[in-house]
């Protein structure tokens, strides 16, 4: 299913839940309490936490027990609140009626496609992405000069390469005029893994795609510099006690030399066209002659100090960056800025690389919440691939689901 697609029903399904919400405080005759209003929220997002809150995979009957068991500790804290032990027949509606517009939404969505990939290349990337796709069932490869052979096959989707001559091209017309959909590699790759196939990108396909709008958009720019600010303060203040303890911590890791041991970390990045600034961190790693290193941090680098480890995790160490998004250095979701000697490298090494300078770099990215920890060229061409989709792709729910997701990866170690 498309990113896109799941995104759209999340944001019905929350909108319908809603609903449900506030009919079930109409018949109980609830006060519009603070209370009531806040934990509608926590609710959605624990139903993201646990994995309810997806509309790209069947319906699970598990979802339905880890539903009720949120709802359940929602309606007890509503049920104490306004002293109505009948609640929890609101609990049991609001769960049933819950899981019946799930199970009806998702199976809305539920049929199987079976695909052909049409090429004459070796395609192991996205055979395993077909293969791994519950929704999709591979049905094998035919060369782009047995073409005829798919009618045989019979399948409800084609995958087809982005070069392609005018024969085949005809023939794949014919193919989607019979009822068969047919989409090339790098739609495919954009809808099913949130990703632009950076190897097949050029100039000339980004000018003619759909997409990339918010470049051109100063509403939506202002908007979203407006959100930065506003979330930044916040965190400022509420971080605050965060920050002090994690100053002290980094402080202690070597207390022999308290006074004289740099908390913060400085280092030039590469932000939004191309401009370089200064970022800042809290230290994690110790104090080294970066010549006498790999320019490359493994997850595992021995420079790693043993409070570097947990204030990654956690990413405490990450904290002061929000004076650059106050600065307007930074987003809170963009591409992760790049060491500027890093990036000046990869910009002749990776097709492409400059797009993602152009918009601000983030604190957290798609790519970030996609791709593992990676430390090479070939990580950086990967993650590359989720930036380019997201600068395509970018809008006020997108940002909202990678937030989402950055507090899933920090809580749980993984996305979805």
């Amino acid at each position: 299913m498309k990113h896109s697609q799941n995104n759209k029903g999340r944001v019905i399904y929350t909108i319908l839940l809603f609903l449900l919400f506030e009919i079930i405080r109409e018949n109980f005759k609830l006060d519009r309490a603070l209370i009531f209003y806040s934990l509608f929220p926590i609710m959605i997002f624990s139903y993201y936490i646990f994995d309810t809150f997806s509309f790209n995979k069947k319906y699970r009957y598990r979802e339905f027990i880890i539903s009720g068991v949120i709802n359940g500790f929602v309606f007890y804290i509503l049920a104490v609140y306004y002293q109505n032990p009948k609640l929890v027949f609101g609990w049991g509606i609001y769960t049933l009626m819950q899981n019946i517009a799930k199970y009806v939404y998702n199976s809305m969505f539920s049929t199987t496609e079976r695909v052909v990939l049409l090429t004459d290349k070796v395609e192991e990337e996205l055979e395993s992405i077909i293969e791994k796709n519950e929704k999709l069932c591979f049905e094998g490869c035919v060369s782009l000069n047995e073409i005829s052979k798919i009618k045989d096959i019979n399948p409800s989707e084609v995958i087809y390469p982005i070069e392609v001559t005018s024969q085949v091209v005809n023939e794949i017309f014919d193919l989607k005029m019979s009822g068969v959909k047919v989409k090339d590699s790098m739609a495919f790759l954009q809808e099913v893994e949130g990703k632009i196939d950076v190897d097949s990108l050029s100039k000339d396909w980004v000018i003619k795609a759909k997409g990339f709008e918010v470049l051109s958009s100063g509403v939506e720019q202002r908007i979203k510099r407006f959100l930065d600010i506003a979330m930044s303060i916040v965190i400022v203040l509420v971080g605050a006690p965060f920050m002090v303890f994690t100053y002290f911590l980094v402080k202690l890791d070597n207390p022999k030399n308290f006074l004289n041991n740099p908390a913060f970390f400085k280092q030039k990045r590469i932000g939004s066209g191309g401009k370089e600034f200064e970022i800042v961190k809290f230290r994690s790693m110790r104090i080294h002659d970066p010549n006498e290193h790999s320019k490359y941090a493994s997850e595992k680098d021995n420079r790693i100090t043993s409070v570097g480890k947990f204030i990654r995790k956690t990413r405490l160490d990450e904290l002061p960056q929000i004076f650059n998004v106050l600065k307007g250095d930074m987003s809170f979701v963009g591409p992760r800025p790049e060491w500027n000697e890093l990036g000046r490298d990869y910009e002749k090494k990776i097709n492409m690389y400059k797009v993602r300078y152009a918009v601000k770099p983030g604190l957290t990215g798609w790519a970030q919440v996609m791709y593992p920890y990676g430390a090479s060229l070939e990580d950086a061409k990967k993650k590359l691939e989720y930036d380019i989709y997201y600068i395509k792709h970018q809008n006020f729910i997108l940002d909202i689901m990678i937030l989402f997701k950055t507090v899933k990866v920090v809580l749980f170690g993984k996305g979805i």
